[in-house]
């Protein structure tokens, strides 16, 4: 174990005595429950209830990870809004400037980025999936676009396949958080059935539990430093 994750969990164990048994046990249940291998992308969504209701799926689903593309409309979207019903406590929102940042982070890290629209010429070559038939075998992005025009067109050059969701109306669309929450429910029923490979690593889980805990206690900051002082 390095330095952080020994420091991680030594604080951790230290910070117990002012956690109850019950949230503790709540923790540890949910961290198992955890995945990296799905992540959201909103793109230039403006309308920041339309945010907050997307990030309070993604915890719901058990994303950990959203990712928000940042421009003039929603500059200073507040994650701590009350739509958000305190999920933005429990997951990890990353800010980008464009989209071309975003999915080259995310491509990085072995994501492949998945555009949804209900356009199938979209998606040109690429390939194109109903929701139900995409392959989870690898890390997934899902991108969602603005209310307005969808995905931009950055986006559609850099996506490595699109998704639409099945309708049968008339209406071509659904409103951005529902096509988010009908979405993570899809991906996440079929990853909770398999048996491996979806949830996070020990030390995910380590870095994720000193954080939860560090945000339950009050005055954790001057504990944590009284502690590494005695060390």
């Amino acid at each position: 174990m390095d330095t952080t994750n020994t420091h991680y969990a030594q604080f951790t164990t230290y910070l117990e005595e002012y956690i109850t048994e019950s949230k503790k046990r709540r923790i540890a249940t949910i961290l198992q429950e955890r995945t990296r291998r799905v992540t959201i992308i909103l793109e230039n969504i403006y309308q920041s209830h339309n945010i907050s209701a997307a990030v309070r799926s993604a915890e719901c689903f058990g994303v950990q990870d959203v990712h928000i593309i940042e421009n003039p409309a929603f500059k200073n979207y507040d994650a701590h809004n009350g739509i958000t019903r305190g999920a933005s406590e429990w997951i990890t929102i990353y800010r980008h400037e464009a989209i071309s940042d975003c999915i080259a982070f995310l491509k990085e890290r072995d994501y492949i980025v998945v555009a949804t629209t209900p356009h199938h010429e979209l998606a040109g070559e690429k390939s194109f999936h109903q929701l139900n038939t995409l392959p989870i075998d690898s890390k997934i992005a899902l991108l969602f676009g603005t209310e307005i025009s969808g995905i931009s067109d950055d986006a559609i050059k850099q996506a490595d396949a699109f998704v639409s969701i099945p309708m049968y109306g008339f209406t071509e669309s659904l409103n951005i958080s529902v096509s988010v929450s009908i979405c993570l429910y899809d991906i996440s029923t079929r990853l909770h059935a398999q048996t491996e490979n979806w949830q996070l690593s020990d030390s995910e889980q380590l870095e994720l539990k000193y954080i939860w805990y560090k945000d339950i206690v009050k005055g954790s900051s001057e504990l944590e430093r009284r502690f590494l002082a005695a060390q």
